[in-house]
């Protein structure tokens, strides 16, 4: 019969100069059914009292009411109030009976001597127990919960009690100040700066608060109505928003969608999959709800953590990845020891206790450092960014300059002109010079665009004074001008098209700076190349430009064009325009004026690549030789 009966637990000798901590093994527990838990219940003689095995009070899957059962020996010369101290993550219903003088006295958590109507407001549940030099004294506690019973327990002397119970207070309070503080930051960040990373750091680190709230006890302090199953229902569902805004947060502050699509759409994924997960406390005991997501949260964290791993692998530069980093171990390792602890894998250890508001802490601090930094590289982008726009002014004023006045004719031929600039700067530049009996035309194309062939084709306007002063040399105007430009171009080069036209003389002269034939186009359709020899103007070689005469013809239109026009892609084939489709356009447009044919070919274009942006600048010059057109 000994062997199958229970062993009982040893009773636990107390001295006022010590305190006890974790002393599970000292209780014995019992499980009632709920219709019959009660005091009277628990101390029949039929009871069967099992010893409790762990340092802690650990029940995950207990429904009904747990009973304790401790025996206390005070070896003592003095009487001494100690304290029975309960530190639970959630918020439980305790009841503790003992017997005083012959009398039963019952305490029950929220109304402890500590916490109601004394100096000291402490967040711990803890129960007073005086005890007489000798006494011996059997404690017996209930604990009704919804959710997994889960506590560390302890002994306290009234001068530790009390010490301990102001440097809690202290100590979270001035953490939850802390935390409120920077609620408030990312509040204000977010508000202020307007980026979405920001938004879900605020969320995040409320939800981060909000739990700590649970895991210290706090969340005792907080009262609506006369129940508390509220809080037992927000606590997982606190966990499951953690788990998302940390993940939305990973996204955008990590920016992952630009550097891993693939693990964007996986964590997506694990996003989608906790916000359903919420859905689930219509059909999960409170208890198997809680339980799922104290499982589950390590998930986020490890992504977290193996997401800011790559992109540190990537960035190895960039302070505010390592600081990710840190911030989401140190959650892991605060949150993963709590956790632990709580499910009876390790040991527990005073420090488990602090575990998660230590983790917290420590992410919250490296977390706004990351976020100091990023607000530090936003403020220089943003000041880059103005100087850019102070730029782009200053060179749209210049591109403005490039284009030639609004000119539908010349000594009595039609003009057209459109120009199509890749970026909001580029780099072709057309000129018309009219005088008496002359024209000139020049179109140049500056190698890439932006910017710095703004300046260039600046630059070459400047210098295409020299052939104002000598408008029938052309050859002789490109050289002057590549000699000019020398010491600006900075491995640029420009491709050129002159073109001298006398009416009365009935010529023309040409000189081509290594740029497209220019297109003679007759009101037939037919098309003739007009071209002389002459390489880019560039600072290494010579152009070596050479002049032609040709006789003007009586009719048709001279066309000149960039290989913007020919080279123009399709967005999603990536086929080009090409000559073959750019002159068969011409053809059709033989009997148009200049300036349709130019509309028409842009329009074309545009078309044909679906977009009214391309990869290279689009001009197009033509003159009718048409005097009555």
């Amino acid at each position: 019969m000994f062997l199958h009966s229970p062993i009982a637990a040893f009773p636990l000798s107390i001295e006022e100069s010590k305190n006890y901590r974790d002393i599970g093994k000292y209780f014995e527990y019992v499980i009632v059914p709920e219709q019959e838990s009660s005091l009277d219940r628990v101390q029949r003689e039929d009871t069967i009292w099992h010893p409790n095995p762990k340092a802690t009070i650990s029940f995950p899957r207990v429904k009904d009411p747990l009973w304790l059962r401790i025996t206390l020996i005070h070896y003592g010369n003095l009487p001494h109030t100690f304290f029975l101290h309960f530190s639970s993550p959630v918020v439980d219903v305790f009841e503790l009976h003992t017997q005083v003088k012959g009398n039963w006295i019952t305490q029950v958590s929220g109304e402890q001597v500590l916490q109601r109507n004394k100096p000291i407001y402490s967040h711990i549940p803890a129960f007073p127990i005086t005890l007489s030099p000798d006494e011996t004294r059997t404690l017996y506690v209930k604990i009704d919960s919804a959710n997994p019973i889960f506590n560390f327990v302890s002994i306290y002397n009234s001068r530790s009690f009390i010490a301990f119970s102001k440097k809690q207070d202290i100590f979270f309070a001035a953490y939850f100040g802390a935390g409120f503080m920077m609620f408030l930051f990312s509040l204000f960040l977010a508000n202020t700066l307007r980026y979405r990373k920001f938004f879900f750091y605020f969320f995040y680190l409320a939800t981060v608060l909000l739990i700590n709230l649970f895991s210290t006890g706090f969340m005792q302090y907080i009262e609506i109505g006369n129940s508390h199953t509220w809080k037992n229902y927000l606590f997982p569902i606190t966990i499951y928003l953690t788990s998302v805004f940390g993940l939305l947060f990973t996204i955008e502050f990590l920016e992952t969608e630009k550097n891993f699509p693939k693990v964007t759409k996986l964590t997506k994924g694990f996003i989608l999959l906790f916000i359903s997960l919420i859905f689930t406390i219509f059909f999960l005991e409170l208890r198997n709800f809680i339980q799922l997501g104290v499982s589950l949260v390590i998930i986020p964290i490890s992504l977290a953590l193996f997401i800011s791993l790559m992109a540190m692998i990537k960035n190895k530069k960039k302070l505010e990845v390592v600081l990710f980093l840190l911030a989401f171990g140190s959650i892991l390792i605060g949150g993963a020891l709590n956790t632990l602890t709580v499910q009876g894998f390790i040991k527990p250890i005073h420090l488990s206790s602090y575990s998660l508001p230590l983790g917290s802490a420590v992410e919250v601090f490296f977390l706004s450092m990351a976020l100091v930094l990023k607000v530090s590289d936003y403020r220089k982008a943003t000041e880059e960014k103005q100087e850019i726009d102070l730029q782009l002014k200053i060179a749209q004023k210049l591109q403005n300059g490039l284009l030639p006045q609004k000119r539908t004719h010349a000594n009595g031929y039609a003009l057209g002109f459109r120009y199509s600039p890749a970026s909001d700067i580029g780099g072709d530049f057309v000129q018309f010079i009219v005088k008496e009996n002359e024209i000139g035309l020049f179109l140049c194309d500056v190698s890439g665009h932006g910017i710095p062939a703004a300046m260039i084709a600046s630059m070459t306007k400047v210098s295409l004074q020299i052939w104002d002063d000598s408008l029938d040399r052309p050859a002789y105007a490109a050289e002057r001008i590549r000699l000019s430009l020398l010491s600006s171009l900075s491995g640029h080069f420009l491709s050129a098209f002159f073109v001298y036209i006398h009416p009365k003389n009935q010529i023309m002269k040409i000189a081509n700076a290594g740029h497209h034939p220019m297109i003679y186009l007759d009101r037939n359709g037919n098309i003739e190349h007009i071209t002389s020899q002459g390489r880019a103007i560039n600072e290494y070689i010579e152009a070596q430009v050479i002049e032609k005469t040709l006789p003007l013809p009586k009719s048709g239109t001279l066309i000149l064009y960039t290989d913007g026009v020919i080279e123009a892609r399709k967005a999603n084939t990536g086929e080009l325009f090409g000559e073959e489709r750019f002159f068969s356009l011409l053809q059709a447009l033989a009997n148009q004026g200049p300036q349709t044919i130019c509309d028409q070919v842009i329009a074309e274009v545009e078309k044909f690549q679906k977009s009214k942006r391309s990869d290279d600048d689009i001009t197009i010059l033509a003159i009718s030789l048409d005097k009555d057109t």
